[in-house]
């Protein structure tokens, strides 16, 4: 079996998307949710785990496991099968281009890495303060192993030699950022040293690269030294904590945001795992928009200075214009980040995290203390912060709910201040569109009946030779009906098909390797799970009535448009005074 159908045969298709979209029972054995590629509030995202198939009726996004994935994490295919083999412990043979290897090359650098940092930190009579520097922090044998934290031992070559014996060349390890080329003479030398190590891992859970912590007491370099740019790390793509984060953020339906890596660390520690970290960089719209795929909503952890909130507000006016809800938790005055609230009071931690609220409130709060709002330039200085963001936000309902308030607390007319926020306001980003440009994709009533015909018909073989002439008398003239309807019909009189597998199954895999297959493919999904919808609770007798009427309405519409072209054809021949032409079609008329 080729390694795409065994993992399509083991995977949890309801596991899987159930990670990323709440799903709820839809009849039998079939699911429905909110569909994650465009915006909707009523449920028209459909999963079948039986037939290993989701399709959304809203937006027209469908497919299988690898599709899915392929959608939602911005994979390649061969990506999709590497990701989707290791969830499903199906093995997959290195992927042989080039960057690919390239690739994996840096990914099993990495990943070796952190075993030998994690083993350092575990074992090593050297990592013995770097044991207790963690235990200090009040990080759990536990969580240091989710986290994969790790030490680089006080050596020079520690690391690189350790990678060269498992077969790594010197050139491929300076390439992967864990070492460094001698300054003087030949050969490499550790990056890291004397370092609690931190595993800089994308939302796959791949190892990118690392963030060093300097020891307490060791003064040489900086504070905190990450690993440089490299073939599979990019600091403004990668959000630490996210692969950790997602599920919750699904089911909290919010993603903390906070600066320092062992922030996030901690919060796990406290049950706040919708936690990623900025590691103290300005947010990119890459990061956003990698963040968004989970939740829509941001909550930006602040102390209550807000040292970090000029920093934030980039990361903020990009949030806004892909739509995204802003909230703020608000640290207590004697904390100065989440790491030190949760080793004080992990319960206060995730009340603040439950009770967050919104980022306009902080900033109104933040940008008026110590402002006497009577003096005019403390009236003009607090507008000049709030205006703004009220400008970028997307709604109607936010901006004058904000107005309002703003006007009340300069003493302003709400009609005054709109004035000064509309010229702003025309400049906000347009949302990304999707395939579908967001709009629902409108299915005409005679579409819908071919789709719940061919979806019933091909429910089984039996049905479908029972309904085969009529079907196809029905399905009109497009060139996608006529080919996904023969290769129903060729795949139905084939008698080299395995038995086991289901009708519905047959045809999917006679589409493998079509030109049109993406179209097909979309075509059979919808109409399957369509006529799943509409027939699964329904009596056999109703469904048979069902199937009657649908067949009257387009058996009715094609004798209608029969009888219109040949009234057409009649008009032509009479103009052209073909008298034989149209004594034949006068009697085609009176015949139907």
């Amino acid at each position: 079996m080729e390694p795409k159908d065994e993992i399509k045969e083991k995977c949890d298709l309801k596991e899987l998307i159930g990670e990323y979209v709440p799903l709820k029972p839809a009849g039998s054995d079939s699911y429905k949710g909110l569909c994650p590629f465009h915006g909707e509030k009523t449920p028209s995202f459909h999963v079948s785990p039986d037939k290993q198939i989701w399709h959304c009726f809203g937006c027209g996004e469908g497919g299988d496991c690898f599709s899915f994935v392929m959608r939602m994490e911005g994979m390649t295919f061969p990506e999709a099968l590497v990701h989707l083999g290791a969830k499903t412990g199906v093995e997959i043979r290195r992927m042989t281009s080039t960057k690919s290897n390239l690739r994996q090359r840096m990914l099993e650098i990495n990943e070796l890495t952190q075993k030998f940092f994690a083993k350092v930190l575990s074992d090593s009579t050297g990592a013995a303060p770097a044991r207790a520097y963690v235990n200090n922090r009040g990080i759990p044998p536990e969580l240091v192993q989710k986290f994969g934290l790790g030490f680089a031992p006080d050596e020079w070559d520690a690391l690189s030699k350790f990678l060269v014996s498992k077969g790594y060349k010197e050139s491929e390890l300076v390439q992967a950022g864990v070492s460094m080329k001698k300054k003087s003479g030949r050969g490499v030398i550790d990056r890291f040293r004397n370092r609690l190590m931190i595993p800089l891992r994308d939302h796959h859970g791949n190892t990118a690269g690392f963030t060093g912590r300097q020891m307490p007491g060791d003064d040489h370099g900086p504070k905190y030294m990450n690993s440089p740019e490299t073939p599979v790390y990019n600091k403004s793509e990668i959000v630490y904590g996210l692969d950790l984060a997602k599920r919750a953020a699904r089911t909290s339906g919010a993603l903390v945001i906070t600066e320092g890596n062992l922030d996030v660390v901690s919060s796990h520690k406290a049950g706040v795992e919708n936690i990623v970290a900025s590691s103290g960089t300005a947010l990119t719209s890459a990061q956003l928009s990698l963040m968004k795929r989970y939740s829509d909503t941001i909550i930006f952890a602040f102390d209550s200075d807000a040292a970090g909130f000029e920093a934030a507000k980039k990361g903020m006016v990009l949030a806004r214009e892909l739509g995204m809800d802003l909230r703020a938790a608000i640290l207590p005055d004697d904390v100065k980040d989440p790491d030190e609230l949760v080793q004080k009071d992990p319960a206060k931690w995730k009340e603040l995290v439950q009770t967050s609220v919104p980022i306009m409130e902080f900033l109104i709060a933040h940008v008026t203390r110590g402002k006497d709002l009577r003096k005019i330039d403390d009236k003009r200085a607090v507008a000049g912060e709030l205006l703004p963001a009220i400008s970028q936000m997307q709604t109607v309902v936010e901006r004058e709910h904000w107005l309002q308030v703003v006007a009340d607390l300069l003493s302003i007319d709400i009609h005054e201040l709109r004035k000064a926020v509309d010229p702003v306001k025309t400049v906000e980003a347009k949302k990304p569109e999707t395939k579908a440009k967001q709009e629902r994709v409108q299915v005409s009533k005679l579409e819908k009946a071919r789709r719940l015909l061919f979806g019933w018909a091909t429910g089984s073989d039996e049905v479908f030779a029972k309904a085969t002439d009529r079907l196809k008398a029905v399905l009109g003239e497009e060139d996608l009906w006529i080919t996904l309807y023969n290769l129903a019909a060729t795949t139905y009189d084939s008698t080299s098909q395995s038995a086991q597998k289901s009708y519905f199954s047959r045809i999917r895999e006679a589409l493998n390797g079509h030109p049109q297959q993406e179209s097909l493919e979309a075509l059979l999904d919808s109409s399957t799970l369509m006529a799943e919808q509409t027939f699964q609770n329904l009596p056999p007798q109703k469904v048979l009535e069902h199937v009657e009427t649908l067949f009257a309405l387009l058996e009715s519409h094609a004798h209608k448009q029969g009888r219109d072209q040949l009234a057409r054809d009649l008009r032509l021949a009479e103009q052209a005074g073909d008298t034989d032409a149209v004594a034949r079609l006068l009697q085609q008329l009176q015949d139907r």
